[in-house]
């Protein structure tokens, strides 16, 4: 079994997978005081988006979507956008992995867009 998942920003165009889920409902650390849209993923920003309610209900249902889909689909390809494609989706795509990797599913993860200074 094995899932590539590839974080992107909408704002720059879909990318070719095979199915998108959308993060954006998450609120957005680029909005708040203490970062920037440029600023990198780190611990504290990690904490901030995986903190709110929905983020752990919405990552527990898709990693164990993806785990069932991996078993039927040899090319599982899950977009996993925000609007930038630099905090939200990168750390909900990480978290997914994490969590695939425990459950024993071959995880590939690809940032398209990443932090440009």
């Amino acid at each position: 079994m094995s899932v590539t998942l590839l974080t992107f920003g909408f704002k720059y165009g879909q990318p070719n997978t095979n199915y998108t889920v959308d993060v954006s409902f998450l609120r957005n650390p680029a909005r708040e005081e203490r970062w920037t849209l440029f600023s990198e993923v780190n611990d504290d920003m990690r904490e901030f988006v995986l903190a709110q309610p929905a983020a752990e209900e919405f990552i527990e249902r898709l990693a164990s979507l993806l785990q069932l889909v991996a078993q039927c689909d040899d090319d599982v390809r899950v977009g996993v956008g925000c609007s930038a494609g630099r905090h939200r989706s990168r750390v909900v795509a990480e978290e997914l992995r994490r969590r695939l990797d425990a459950a024993g599913v071959d995880v590939r993860l690809v940032h398209r867009d990443g932090v440009a200074a």
